[in-house]
């Protein structure tokens, strides 16, 4: 069974009215439009937010690497793996603050959304039907608030143990 990664990001289109704004008092027709379009707004924020996270896991793998390598690293190429794994941890700090960023983005897309329970089975209905990818944060990467600083941090405290080996190693 596919889970909710798998479904894709897509714009909704529902009854065709997704275009024109109805009369707010064609309460189902208006009430539909109104979350379709938030939804479809919100579509090239989730696609964004999608790759950054994409490629922050895929950066954070290679700086988990680069750090693992120097455990094995021979003394003569130590400071070249070091090198290797400085420029992997500014590439995850990059890739984080990409995140960070898009999802920002992404939250204050839904931010100004009254979501109430008519709202949310409404759009969970839509969901199902067409198939596509919920975009409320139920369904995003974990807290993008404090990522970046928990990079820094853990590259700070790594650098300290580096320091110490480098300082070795030029004598």
């Amino acid at each position: 069974m596919a889970t909710t990664a798998d479904l894709p990001i897509k714009t909704l289109k529902i009854n065709e009215f997704t275009g024109n704004e109805p009369e707010p008092d064609d309460n189902d027709r208006y009430f539909a439009w109104k979350i379709a379009r938030r939804h479809n707004t919100a579509v090239p924020l989730a696609q964004e937010e999608e790759q950054a996270w994409n490629a922050y896991t895929v950066a954070e793998e290679a700086a988990e690497q680069a750090w693992q390598a120097l455990d094995s690293a021979p003394t003569s190429d130590w400071a070249a793996t070091h090198h290797r794994w400085v420029k992997a941890e500014h590439s995850l700090d990059a890739a984080a603050g990409r995140w960070q960023s898009a999802a920002a983005a992404m939250d204050r897309a839904w931010d100004e959304v009254n979501w109430g329970d008519r709202a949310y089975d409404f759009y969970n209905q839509v969901l199902r039907q067409t198939g596509i990818r919920a975009l409320m944060s139920a369904n995003r990467p974990a807290s993008h608030y404090s990522l970046q600083t928990q990079v820094q941090q853990r590259r700070r405290e790594r650098e300290k143990i580096t320091k110490k080996t480098l300082a070795l190693l030029a004598t």
